[in-house]
């Protein structure tokens, strides 16, 4: 990948201090909430392999590794596109943000925090789950609503929805002078150069890659354990462990 320009440095920048200060805020409304939110898309007891911010974090260091190994071709762009799409749609991953936006406006934790969200196909009845384009207008709107300015704006130029979309729908053309946006459906169509074309791929990837570090980072301040008093659900105060495991790494919220 080439070279950061300044402007995508500052957003990163930007997108850091947005991110950091958004969990500053969490933690010192509900620490026990707090905590629960760093364990993105959990559901209760199940075995391992069910959890897809996990598979993105694998699917994340493949991707790196092959997009940086990799000689320049039209191949290696359509990955890259793919891996683009898949950090903007890995909507488990971005209940991180969305809980701790719930705690700093004085809610709780809440297991599916995208639940409202989701729709009915009207002929099967089928549950129909939120795409990127929803998932990141409700974390705008939610940012905003809390006077969250910085948050929201980060939130709003962190993936570019026309790359997605195009190359969801087969809606878009590789071509010696930038990727084309063909826009079948309508709307003008959108030539993006390559310089252009290879900052917002280094958008999207470092700001799902600044928010995994971010989670890691605090998930780790608990290495050594800590003891607070705390209440789920409207239930009597009792004392909680948060820790990360010395021997296997997991990280653990359990009562004492």
């Amino acid at each position: 990948m080439p070279e950061a320009t300044e402007d995508t440095i500052k957003f990163l920048k930007r997108v850091e201090a947005a991110f950091r200060d958004l969990f500053d805020r969490a933690r010192s409304i509900n620490e026990l909430h707090f905590a629960l939110a760093l364990a993105p898309e959990f559901r209760g007891c199940q075995d391992a392999g069910w959890c897809t911010w996990e598979e993105s974090n694998r699917a994340f260091d493949e991707y790196s590794e092959f997009v940086e190994r990799e000689p320049p071709s039209t191949f290696k762009t359509r990955v890259a596109m793919s891996f683009y799409c898949h950090l903007s749609e890995a909507s488990g991953y971005y209940e991180a943000p969305k809980n701790m936006m719930r705690i700093v406006g004085g809610d709780e934790y809440r297991m599916r925090p995208f639940l409202e969200l989701n729709s009915t196909h009207g002929a099967t009845g089928k549950v129909i789950a939120p795409n990127a384009n929803k998932i990141f207008r409700d974390l705008i709107g939610h940012a905003e609503s809390l006077g969250l300015s910085e948050l929201a704006h980060c939130f709003r130029d962190a993936f570019d929805p026309e790359v997605r979309n195009g190359y969801a729908h087969a809606d878009y053309i590789l071509w010696t002078d930038g990727l084309r946006l063909r826009r079948q459906a309508g709307g003008r169509p959108r030539l993006i150069s390559w310089p252009d074309f290879s900052q917002i791929l280094l958008r999207g990837y470092n700001f799902y890659g600044i928010l995994r570090g971010l989670i890691g980072e605090y998930v780790a301040s608990y290495a050594t354990p800590k003891i607070i008093r705390a209440s789920m659900a409207g239930e009597p105060a009792t004392d909680w462990r948060i820790e990360v495991e010395s021997a296997s790494g997991a990280f653990s919220i359990s009562t004492t």
